[in-house]
């Protein structure tokens, strides 16, 4: 959708989760591993209307006044939304069984 920003915001929760997730495991940090997941979770949802937002502006730019509009882009940025929330549930799963094996 001429322009990269708009999956880089998209995928910025999952790293989110991916760092901040395996510190809060690890105790390194003063956050709670259920917080950094409930922050990880929400941002992902704003971070995806962000990216609607922006891929929508960029489209607008580029058509240059013509008034032709083609809704696929739009589809394609909530499937990849869709699809990386479901590898961002999958990560904090794996990450809670991991958290709770170090309790034992």
């Amino acid at each position: 959708m001429y322009g990269i920003s708009p999956f880089i915001l998209i995928l910025l929760p999952l790293f989110f989760q991916l760092i901040f997730g395996r510190k809060a495991i690890a105790e390194s940090i003063p956050f709670q591993f259920g917080t950094i997941s409930l922050f990880s979770l929400i941002l992902q949802f704003v971070l995806t209307i962000l990216a609607y937002s922006v891929a929508s502006y960029n489209f607008n730019e580029s058509l240059k006044g013509d008034t032709f509009r083609c809704g696929m882009g739009v589809i394609g940025i909530f499937f990849f939304s869709f699809l990386f929330t479901l590898i961002l549930f999958i990560v904090i799963i794996v990450q809670y069984f991991i958290k709770r094996s170090y309790e034992k």
